[in-house]
């Protein structure tokens, strides 16, 4: 497979088609040295028939969803991981509606699981550090609204945009923060 393109989806649906797959993969990922108890620290461990882990010396059980966006969840993991997949693979991104449709659920449900995987990618994006030449902007949202002031003096939201490009100038990482104002120490993104 070439660096950067991705798994096909026929790959992914045979990878990931059974619950057991999805949970050996989120295990791996969790543990990637083996399982650890997080209440004793124990390396020994078993999975249960429930998907549980369960600690061979002080009997603890832990779910590998576990502290995540799928902790508590009733959908089936094969359902969320598709569900990753396709959020992934558009760089346009994917509505609700869209999503819907394509996993055969109710809107609702759609836009729930949609909120928690943006929730999740945001989170993660939080910690990144942007590097090397970075661009600043800034940004209004909103439609064009007659008798109206434009530009800075505008009531509409203002976004400031930074992103970190490569050594070829391509977009690498890009980080949105809405400011009160554009003004000095505002900016900065990492706040």
């Amino acid at each position: 497979m070439a660096k950067g393109k991705g798994l096909p989806l026929g790959a992914f649906l045979k990878r990931f088609s059974t619950e057991s797959a999805c949970l050996d993969y989120l295990a791996a990922q969790r543990w990637e040295k083996g399982y650890v108890c997080p209440k004793c620290g124990s390396r020994h461990g078993y999975r249960l028939s429930n998907g549980r882990y369960q600690c061979a010396q002080c009997r603890h059980q832990v779910s590998v969803t576990a502290g995540t966006v799928l902790h508590k969840t009733h959908l089936p993991l094969t359902k969320w991981f598709l569900a990753f997949y396709l959020v992934c693979q558009d760089k346009r991104g994917i509505s609700a509606v869209q999503l819907s449709r394509q996993l055969g659920m109710t809107y609702k449900s759609a836009w729930y699981l949609l909120k928690r995987i943006r929730a999740a990618m945001g989170q993660r994006d939080e910690k990144h550090q942007l590097k090397g030449v970075i661009e600043f902007d800034d940004a209004y949202f909103g439609g064009p609204v007659r008798g109206k002031k434009r530009g800075r003096g505008t009531e509409k939201a203002k976004g400031f945009v930074a992103l970190s490009l490569d050594s070829q100038g391509n977009p690498c990482h890009l980080k949105m923060r809405v400011r009160p104002n554009m003004r000095g120490q505002t900016n900065l993104c990492n706040r």
